[in-house]
């Protein structure tokens, strides 16, 4: 029979991961504490408002068919998701934001979301993120292609509505002027 000196007991990494659980409780308490989270949720609500009629965006969509405004509203939820992740440095307040975003279309616009909730929307733009080159150029492609369009004129169009539309949700992000300890 074995000694009880020659029993190990495996520990694992149940520690580290009490850590991180402890890390994220401390920081979502943190952010609730300083505003931060109520500020996510205003910003969200207003990243999830911005259609492709928004005058600040200034696009001439005006006689476009709804199905290619479809595709310009997915590039623009597309892209505010891609801004939430570029401009927020905290993943906190960026989950925040993401989901005050998504639960505004869930409640106010029902069927946009069903239609963009399984991510698959979105699967063609993150991929002309990662390929090489010019961004805004593979996601005017990826835009061209959704709306059935493949010529310069689309492909030119969806650069445009990206760099627009990055533009203007970086200027919104910049307005929450969140908290962070750097600033107390």
């Amino acid at each position: 029979m074995a000694e009880d000196r020659d029993i190990k007991i495996y520990e694992g990494k149940g520690n580290s991961d009490l850590n991180d659980i402890l890390r994220i409780s401390e920081d979502i308490e943190r952010n609730k504490q300083n505003g931060n989270i109520d500020k996510a949720k205003a910003l969200g609500k207003r990243l999830a408002k911005i259609r492709p009629d928004c005058q600040k965006l200034v696009l001439d969509v005006g006689n476009m068919p709804a199905a290619e405004l479809y595709c310009v509203r997915v590039l623009l939820t597309f892209t505010a998701e891609y801004a939430l992740r570029k401009y927020i440095s905290s993943d906190t307040l960026g989950d925040a934001v993401s989901a005050a975003m998504y639960d505004y279309l869930k409640a106010e616009e029902r069927g946009y979301y069903d239609n963009i909730s399984d991510g698959s929307a979105f699967t063609f733009y993150l991929l002309a993120l990662k390929k090489s080159g010019d961004t805004a150029k593979n996601i005017g492609e990826q835009f061209a292609k959704r709306c059935g369009i493949n010529n310069d004129e689309y492909v030119s169009l969806g650069s445009e509505i990206f760099i627009k539309a990055l533009e203007l949700y970086s200027n919104i992000i910049d307005e929450a002027e969140f908290v962070n300890e750097h600033n107390i």
